[in-house]
């Protein structure tokens, strides 16, 4: 972003008479993160809000570091703030802390009311809202909006400080073919581990995927994660690799291959490319969008009992249920005639589409 943003906003006008621009500024959690799954849900939110900034001036700030000198500037000049994705809504105080959507006290006047959330979702469970993060979220989010969020812990932390919200389930999912064709078993599989949320049971996972598969892939989400599959029995026959994006989405476009793994959003890019994947619920996030949404998964305890070869080797028919209508709502409040339109993933998607 260029460091020269200014804050009057006659610098959004165009020559002459011509309507001022719109100033749109997007709170970006892949920045600065380490875990590559914030990538695949930037890249989602960025194309899903992309036909509502056709006619904006768009800026950017990262969510760990914080929006900085030249971001606080940016976001001061902003008519609107997208706060884009993964499970940032937090019910305890977070207000100078080293946190994924990092918001500095400097930061309260140039947010004050301009914050809307994308896709996001609830960190954790909680039982009550701190008082300060009350006060905090009242501050910077916006009353005059409906906000996104992908679950019900995060509904529920909006309607606990009097902001409005609708449930519309991830947006790495919304425009993922509503129902998928029934695929056979493929040859080969890919699979992610999650090293701080490491359990007894993926010992079992990666035994059952080598049981059933010809050849078994990994892909490091987080570095940290390949350290975990080194741990496990039977890791010298996985193929490894590289922690990047493009060398995953290289593999998953190359030919049939299932997705299965700890890791939701790494599960979820199976999904983009039309591949058979089954994620398996570790943590709230998994277990409930699963549970909405209609995502094939299997539990840590299933797959302790020794199902989840037989769960393999039987084909499924994906079918996802999203909220679709409050999604297309939540985009027509900006601008009904600018609300894209979900019709184009209803369609089913055959498996053997090599896209």
């Amino acid at each position: 972003m260029n460091a020269a943003v200014q804050t009057d906003p006659a610098a959004w006008h165009d020559a002459g008479d011509a309507p001022r621009r719109r100033h749109v500024h997007l709170i970006d959690t892949a920045c600065a993160s380490d875990n590559l799954g914030d990538e695949i849900i930037m890249e989602r939110c960025r194309a899903e809000v992309a036909p509502l900034l056709r006619d904006a001036y768009v800026t950017t700030s990262s969510g760990h570091d914080g929006l900085g000198p030249s971001g606080r500037r940016a976001a001061a000049a902003a008519d609107l703030v997208l706060m884009l994705g993964t499970n940032a809504l937090s019910a305890r105080f977070r207000l100078g802390s080293d946190y994924m959507w990092r918001i500095m006290p400097r930061d309260l006047a140039a947010l004050r009311g301009k914050v809307v959330l994308v896709g996001v979702g609830g960190n954790r469970d909680f039982d009550r809202v701190h008082p300060l993060q009350r006060r905090l979220l009242r501050h910077i989010l916006s009353a005059d909006h409906v906000h996104s969020v992908r679950d019900h812990v995060a509904l529920r932390l909006l309607e606990e400080i009097g902001r409005k919200g609708v449930m519309t389930s991830c947006p790495t999912l919304w425009s993922v073919p509503r129902e998928m064709a029934v695929a056979p078993q493929a040859r080969r599989a890919v699979m992610t581990l999650t090293r701080h949320l490491a359990h007894d049971s993926d010992a079992a996972l990666l035994a059952g995927l080598r049981e059933v598969y010809d050849e078994v892939w990994f892909w490091p989400q987080q570095p940290r994660d390949l350290s975990h599959l080194r741990d496990l029995p039977g890791h010298d026959g996985v193929r490894v690799l590289p922690p990047n994006l493009a060398a995953y989405d290289a593999l998953l476009a190359a030919g049939p291959i299932d997705v299965v793994g700890t890791r939701l959003h790494g599960t979820i890019r199976g999904l983009h490319h039309g591949r058979r994947a089954l994620v398996v619920e570790v943590d709230h996030r998994a277990r409930e969008i699963a549970g909405h949404s209609g995502l094939a998964s299997i539990r840590r305890d299933e797959i302790a009992a020794g199902t989840l070869p037989d769960r393999l080797r039987g084909g499924w028919r994906q079918r996802l249920t999203l909220p679709d209508d409050a999604i297309t709502a939540f985009f027509g409040q900006f601008d009904p005639a600018r609300s894209p339109s979900r019709q184009a993933a209803t369609a089913p998607l055959s498996h053997s589409d090599e896209r």
